[in-house]
């Protein structure tokens, strides 16, 4: 798709440098310029000033009015992501190490007051956590910023943890469980009201590492920007079973690389586990919901319905990696598996509320014809798939005129379909398609036995994929790779039961619809 660089958006707050997204591409022709890249993939043809803007380099100097508006038009399309005081790149631009030293030079993160930020920590039966945590946010804590847990209705009330010199924490109690969003909503209440204009919800199962929070804040400078969220990591990383797995790909880890977060995108959602908000730019939830910005009636996916409401209403979330907070992960197979089957209980209450953002699966005739084409493994497939991308790149071709650019499109557009069809085959669709194999078994025919080949195969290359691809860039993966592709089949059966449960009670199958688009 091809799109003027303008945007009516209010122009990027400099002087932060934009950097381009390492998988956005800059195709030059003589002196026309294009940016290839986004999610989901766009090209953007910049005009003579805009382009000249951007330097061999990839990035965006913001400093003038052309600079910010091109910055601002690229950062909301995916394609650039703001390089923020004390934030390190992380891969997520080309550039070389004496590049990156140039454009932080002289753009040290100077250390802000706080007093108008305050930690909101919803906990049930973790005091011990509640300690851990506020001795973590130490630093944090003595430079004004304040603390509110709120104990959701924990067996032995919570007392105020022992805190370094600064505002005295405050301990709210619910008699009864309420769960999360109920939990975070009245520990935003009491934090607006004491006078915070920035909430950072965290978990008790987290530690903040350092330098994490004025990464955060800095997004939060932008005045469209309603939340941001840190990288999630392990707090004891492992490289074997379950806890190497949940090193390399814990559902809370977004990645290594920067985001707009918004559905079905690279980054879809951020976990409220960690998460900084400006509470007057986020939406209130829909009649009935509660007062804050959790919706209450939701006790799984409030932090995925909260995102995707603040998308629809013109906010951005962002997901930067550069700020880092570790959690206590699962160690342990029966614990991470019933956790992945919670998650999965979300989706028929998301279909419920955001419709066709939660389908698992969308594709168009073309996508849906090359990828059954590959994975057929045939001559015959193999000539259908290659008809089906060739009839798109010249459809393409004819939108963007430009050949080398409407390759690139359909190139990553066949990546993404070729691995979405066993995805979906084996994660939402697995009982749908462990049906299938079981009708086709006794019939011992060639093409029963292919198509158990075939899955057996779309099994194992499918968790090779998620395996290699959860690495940081330049690095090997974290894990070892049999134990990473088992475990990724049975996370994806423990959330297919989930989602299918979620179906089952609200007697409706809408969030396990795909789309089909034209």
């Amino acid at each position: 798709m091809t799109r003027p660089a303008g945007s009516a958006s209010p122009a990027y707050p400099g002087p932060a440098p934009v950097w381009l997204d390492r998988r956005t591409s800059v195709l030059r022709r003589g002196q026309a310029v294009r940016i290839l890249g986004g999610d989901p993939v766009t090209l953007v043809t910049p005009s003579p000033t805009a382009a000249a803007l951007l330097d061999r380099r990839r990035v965006i100097d913001t400093g003038t009015p052309a600079g910010a508006a091109l910055a601002r038009a690229l950062t909301d399309r995916g394609m650039a992501h703001p390089l923020v005081d004390g934030s390190a790149v992380n891969g997520a631009v080309q550039c070389g190490a004496a590049e990156r030293g140039a454009a932080q030079s002289g753009r040290t993160a100077t250390a802000r007051a706080l007093d108008d930020v305050t930690v909101v920590v919803p906990v049930r039966d973790d005091a011990a956590g509640v300690a851990a945590l506020a001795e973590a946010l130490g630093p944090e804590l003595a430079r004004g910023m304040r603390l509110v847990v709120v104990d959701d209705g924990s067996a032995v009330p919570l007392t105020a943890p022992a805190c370094p010199p600064g505002p005295a924490p405050v301990v709210l109690r619910h008699d009864c469980s309420r769960g999360p969003a109920a939990a975070r909503n009245a520990g935003t209440a009491a934090a607006v009201e004491a006078g915070a204009r920035v909430v950072v919800y965290l978990d008790a199962d987290v530690l903040p590492r350092p330098g994490w929070l004025d990464i955060l804040l800095a997004h939060l400078d932008d005045p469209l920007v309603a939340a941001v969220a840190p990288r999630i990591i392990a707090a004891e990383p492992g490289r074997f079973w379950v806890r190497g797995y949940e090193t390399a790909r814990s559902a809370l880890d977004m990645g290594t690389d920067p985001a707009r977060v918004r559905p079905r995108t690279r980054v879809p959602y951020v976990p409220s586990a960690a998460l900084a908000v400006r509470p007057d730019r986020l939406p209130p939830p829909p009649g009935g919901g509660g007062q804050g910005p959790f919706d209450e009636r939701l006790h799984v996916a409030e932090d995925v319905d909260l995102c995707w409401r603040t998308s629809a209403a013109g906010g951005r979330v962002r997901y930067e990696p550069a700020a880092r907070v570790a959690h206590r992960h699962r160690t342990t197979l029966a614990p991470l598996l019933a956790r992945r089957a919670y998650y999965g209980r979300g989706a028929a209450l998301l279909e419920d509320r955001h419709g066709p953002a939660v389908a698992p699966a969308v594709a168009s005739s073309w996508s849906l014809t090359l990828a059954l084409g590959v994975w057929s493994a045939t001559p015959a497939g193999l000539v259908l798939a290659a008809g089906a991308a060739g009839r798109a790149w010249w459809r393409t071709r004819g939108l963007t005129g430009d050949g080398r650019a409407a390759a690139r499109l359909i190139a990553r557009g066949s990546a993404a379909s070729v691995r979405q069809l066993p995805e979906a085959l084996l994660r939402p669709y697995w009982p749908v398609t462990a049906a299938v194999l079981l009708a086709a078994a006794p019939s011992g025919s060639r093409v029963a036995k292919g198509l158990r080949r075939r899955l057996l195969a779309a099994a194992v290359v499918d968790g090779l994929w998620h395996w290699w691809s959860a690495r940081e860039p330049g690095s090997l993966p974290v894990d070892e790779p049999l134990g990473h592709v088992v475990l990724r089949r049975l996370d994806d059966i423990a959330y297919g039961v989930g989602v299918w449960r979620s179906a089952w009670d609200a007697r409706s199958l809408g969030a396990l619809r795909p789309e089909f688009r034209r």
